[in-house]
Parts: structure tokens; sequence; C-alpha cells
């Protein structure tokens, strides 16, 4: 039995807040766009080559993140929609994020208000940060 230990280099308070608020802004560029149905105002937070799953009217939606970006601008404006960043989870050079969306209204979305848990995984890259995959999990009522 291998009782060794493996120290683990752990990021400085200053480059982990630094870490945590670019990755908040990569967040609130996504829930912008979703807000303004605009992918235009979120598509520089995410990597050309990321990918979207997550069931939409019982569909499951996969592929290249184009079809958010498509979703987002089809369903148009959601003004009244309520955002709760749950949780950001660093190690060093990839993070998963964890949303709640709520009141999500619109063209495609509907008007009831649909409630959404969005799951991302970010990558950092030449020391900037960029969304790589999101998935969601769309609730029903």
């Amino acid at each position: 039995m291998n009782t060794s230990a493996t120290a683990v280099r752990t990021a400085t308070t200053a480059s982990y807040i630094q870490d945590y608020d670019a990755i908040t802004e990569l967040m609130n560029l996504y829930n912008e766009g979703v807000r303004i149905g605009s992918s235009a105002v979120m598509k520089p937070g995410f990597h050309q080559a990321a990918t979207f799953y997550g069931y939409y009217e019982g569909t499951l939606l996969a592929g290249p993140i184009q079809t958010l970006f498509d979703w987002v601008d089809g369903n148009g404006p959601s003004s009244e929609m309520r955002v709760r960043i749950a949780s950001i989870d660093i190690h060093e050079t990839i993070a998963v994020v964890r949303l709640e969306l709520e009141n999500l209204q619109g063209k495609l979305a509907g008007e009831e208000g649909a409630h959404l848990s969005d799951l991302f995984q970010a990558i950092k890259i030449d020391g900037e940060w960029k969304l790589s995959q999101k998935s969601f999990h769309w609730h029903t009522a």
C-alpha cells in the first residue's frame, strides 16, 4: 500500500480572486445575452469549439455552441429573468459553474417563466478564461 502523499500547489488568494472575477464576468456576459435575447453579447465568453447539451421540450439539444446562440436569438428578450450563481469551483486552469435561472420567458421559453439549472465548464487558455461547455436541465412544473 502506498502511503505517500503528493503536495498540490494551490492558487494564491490574489490569483484565485482574479480567476473568480474573470469567470463571474463570463457568466455576466451569458446572463445579459439571455436577458436581452442576443447571442452577440455572450459569444465572446465562449471558446469557438464549445459544446451544448440539454433537453428542451423533451428533445435533446446537443452539439456545437451555435445551437445555444440560435436558441437565445430565437427566444428574444427575457427582462424579468432572475439568475443566481450557485457555485464556482476553480482548479487552476479549469472551472465548473452552476447557475439557476428563474422566470426565463420569451418566444421559445414561453410566458409562464421557466426554471433552468445550468452547468458550465470553463478553461483558462493563455491566461484568459473561456466557456467550453454548457449543459442544462429544464425544470418542469
